[in-house]
């Protein structure tokens, strides 16, 4: 009885936090420092600002924030970031109290208050761990408290860390079925060609969707940040997979947050071109890690994308990458790019051998009785209608 009621209140909190107004902001650390590296003080102060005035209109607005080694480089003096984990790591458990320290003071400024919260890549991707972070977001936007986000730099293990605070955005997103994630950064949008090298290069008011080939041909970080341009466009494809509305722009562009949050052409607009699912769907395609590729033909794009079927072997062309029953894999279509993600009912031995297959073809191949289709359509994502 306890299990069901605690079911029952899971399902009750993730509607909740679903049908509330989240916007996601991350900030880079090139935006949140001065010259001299140190935190900008003036501007967080604006951001607390743009908060508290969005808060006002019926926005929940959640705070993603770098910083962290920025801010430890600072405090120490130090000319650049140095190379090593354990001395960024270092860096980052130094700067990370001050950081926390004067968001608290700007957003408390404007009578807002701050909750801290610090994520490794677990969070996300264990299911209770998951469902216990969302519950205690929807706790703290009950109590109108401001969610200020950051990884646990100093003790995330390198291989399962998050990546960069991009993609944490876009966890954070994803999770909460955000109505926007706004990405501010030094640079005013995406450009169809580098700016830098390029004085032609124009700025994509809009862009649909984000495909693989854009994000590969995109930037990399600058100094003081993790990221870059191609994060940001993969943060972008990520959230929109789960039909999250991403904007990249000017981080000291005057009132960026509430132009955006308004509907003005600010920065570049990225339309998510996947689909509102529920969160168990989105927890499946978004947070967990992926285990391999299903390139499937053009009968079995079009089913997915367009019919809300699933997915059965006969539609599988090839595998690749190592996965076990219970992984969660890309589904790609012929011409490369991840259409869906879900969770599949065969490992990559036993679908290899029976790519292209019918099921009862299939079945006598592998020896055995198979689940009823290779991805089940409560299982998958679908990230673009193709």
């Amino acid at each position: 009885m306890n299990q069901v009621r605690a079911v029952k209140r899971r399902v009750r909190m993730t509607t909740v936090v679903e049908r509330s107004h989240v916007v996601v902001v991350k900030i880079g650390s090139n935006s949140l420092v001065d010259r001299q590296g140190r935190l900008d003080l003036p501007y967080l102060d604006s951001i607390a600002a743009q908060f508290a005035a969005i808060a006002k209109g019926g926005q929940r607005p959640v705070l993603v924030t770098s910083g962290a080694v920025a801010s430890g480089v600072g405090i120490l003096g130090l000319a650049e970031r140095p190379p090593g984990l354990a001395d960024r790591q270092a860096l980052a458990a130094i700067g990370q109290v001050t950081l926390a320290h004067r968001w608290e003071a700007a957003l408390a400024a404007h009578g807002l208050v701050a909750a801290q919260l610090l994520l490794t890549y677990d969070d996300f991707t264990e299911r209770e761990r998951y469902l216990n972070l969302t519950e205690t977001l929807r706790s703290l936007f009950a109590y109108k408290a401001i969610p200020v986000i950051n990884e646990n730099d100093p003790v995330a293990v390198q291989e399962l860390t998050v990546g960069d605070n991009d993609r944490l955005s876009a966890l954070m997103a994803t999770q909460l079925g955000a109505e926007h994630l706004i990405l501010l950064t030094d640079i005013d949008g995406v450009y169809d060609a580098d700016p830098r090298s390029n004085p032609e290069a124009k700025r994509l008011t809009e862009m649909i969707g984000v495909t693989a080939k854009q994000v590969a041909a995109a930037g990399d970080a600058g100094a003081r940040g993790r990221g870059g341009m191609r994060s940001k466009l993969e943060a972008a494809r990520l959230a929109g997979g789960a039909g999250v509305t991403t904007t990249i722009a000017l981080a000291r562009e005057a009132f960026v947050i509430e132009r955006v949050v308004a509907g003005e052409a600010v920065g570049t607009r990225i339309v998510g071109k996947g689909e509102r699912a529920d969160s168990r769907r989105r927890w499946l395609a978004v947070a967990r890690r992926v285990h391999g590729q299903l390139h499937l033909d053009v009968g079995a794009v079009r089913a997915i994308s367009t019919q809300g079927r699933s997915l059965l072997p006969a539609g599988v062309t090839s595998v690749s990458g190592t996965f076990a029953r219970g992984d969660t894999v890309a589904l790609v279509s012929p011409d490369g790019e991840e259409i869906a993600r879900g969770l599949v009912g065969l490992s990559s031995e036993e679908l290899g051998k029976i790519c292209g297959k019918r099921l009862d073809v299939a079945a006598q191949v592998l020896g055995h009785v198979l689940p009823k289709s290779v991805v089940h359509r409560d299982n998958m994502l679908v990230l673009t209608h193709h």
